[in-house]
């Protein structure tokens, strides 16, 4: 290394050292403890921050699952649990994503999924409520942040670009926002983080007027399906963000002894096993459905083609009202080259759900292989706004190129790079 690489290298260094030296610890209000602080967050950035990675978070999952009254009935149990927290003034969000793997999360601000494939494997609202607790404490505790901070740190350390301002970050790249941005799903938690979101979030479990039962029942079922071997495909599922051990199970009984003894044949803490069952049977009687439609996925991913249709097209027979089946079709038909049979099945999977990212995606994919650039740009421009992806800046950039739209097509351009 010559001289003058030397001294841009320690410019570097010291630049983000002095970034970092900037920067601190803050006392987290709701655990007591300090937490690392590169950038004051106010709770008006943090709602942003959310809200940002909300929708994509989503929609590269699987989307919302479109039902109504569950949506309604889990809205209300967050809302029972969030109105006792530590921050009852967010204006949380509780949804159902439409994913068999079995996982929950949270994101800053107060979103709060429980996918479908957890959601139909609870027995109790005390279940529930356990998961839904646990999450908002991600939340009141600023976890998530945590990991969005710790992720500044690293881009500051890589790139060197980054200024420091009082209310926030400037100068840092497209990219390494939404790499930052990333993190906030991505990233999974620390032993601490997930004993304090069990602790705390069984408080909130009490306050609200839940058994804390349910989260013993719940951490056991865990616990027998990851270590005792009989779903091994939860460990890439709730698991991936959220690293369970038998230590969890049994802290969460010995909480209940020391803090919550009074709890166990008290009728004022519910456990609502048959109130859950009634408000959830819809959705699990659908799953069989979805279950055919798992095994299609496989075979789709096998290159099984005409075998994954059959699946998918016995799953729409089961549930015809569920969107992502005919999209699943769709991609099916597209796979075998039947683009007359793709376009109409991925037509209404918009009309079933017209804010799902992949029938969009793949309509629009589908006008633009015909040269159809007046169709496929508004399909293509709705999926960026789900989920902004190279394919979909590509595509739309050529097909703004094509109708004399230069600002457009550069637009989407330098989007794609």
């Amino acid at each position: 290394m010559n001289n003058h690489s030397k001294k841009i290298l320690f410019a570097f260094m010291a630049a983000a050292v002095f970034a970092l030296g900037a920067s601190g610890c803050a006392v987290n209000p709701v655990t007591g403890r300090s937490q690392l602080q590169i950038v004051k967050i106010s709770e008006e950035q943090e709602i942003a921050l959310g809200a940002k990675a909300y929708v994509p978070a989503v929609q590269e999952q699987g989307g919302f699952y479109r039902d109504p009254p569950l949506e309604t009935y889990v809205q209300d149990i967050g809302t029972r649990l969030a109105d006792v927290s530590h921050r009852p003034n967010l204006k949380y969000q509780f949804r159902v994503l439409n994913s068999s793997v079995p996982n929950a999360f949270a994101l800053p601000g107060g979103f709060i999924v429980i996918n479908r494939g957890l959601l139909v494997a609870l027995q109790s609202e005390a279940e529930m409520a356990a998961v839904l607790g646990h999450e908002i404490v991600h939340v009141t505790a600023k976890h998530s942040l945590a990991g969005y901070q710790r992720a500044m740190a690293g881009n500051i350390l890589l790139s060197g670009v980054s200024v420091l301002a009082g209310d926030g970050l400037i100068g840092l790249g497209t990219q390494a926002l939404s790499n930052v941005t990333a993190s906030l799903i991505q990233n999974g938690f620390s032993r601490g983080q997930e004993q304090e979101s069990d602790e705390i979030g069984m408080g909130y479990m009490v306050e609200a007027g839940y058994n804390p039962q349910g989260m013993v029942n719940l951490q056991e079922y865990f616990y027998k399906e990851l270590e005792g071997g009989k779903n091994p495909s939860w460990a890439s599922g709730l698991f991936r963000t959220h690293p369970f051990s038998r230590d969890r199970f049994d802290n969460t009984q010995k909480l209940i002894a020391q803090k919550y003894p009074d709890t166990a044949n008290n009728p004022r803490y519910v456990l609502n096993e048959e109130s859950f069952l009634q408000n959830t049977a819809g959705i699990r009687e659908v799953q069989k459905a979805y279950d055919v439609a798992d095994e299609g996925d496989k075979l789709f991913q096998e290159k099984k083609y005409d075998e994954a249709l059959a699946k998918y097209q016995e799953a729409v027979r089961m549930a015809p009202q569920q969107a992502p089946f005919y999209s699943s079709v769709g991609k099916a038909h597209l796979a075998r080259n039947n683009n007359g049979a793709a376009q109409e099945q991925l037509r209404k999977a918009i009309e079933l759900d017209g804010e799902l990212f992949e029938p969009r995606l793949y309509l629009g994919a589908l006008y633009y292989s015909r040269k159809n650039y007046k169709d496929a740009i508004p399909e293509l421009e709705k999926s960026m706004s789900l989920v902004p992806t190279k394919q979909g800046a590509t595509m739309l950039s050529k097909s703004y190129e094509a109708i004399g739209d230069k600002a457009a097509a550069k637009k989407y351009a330098d989007m794609a790079k």
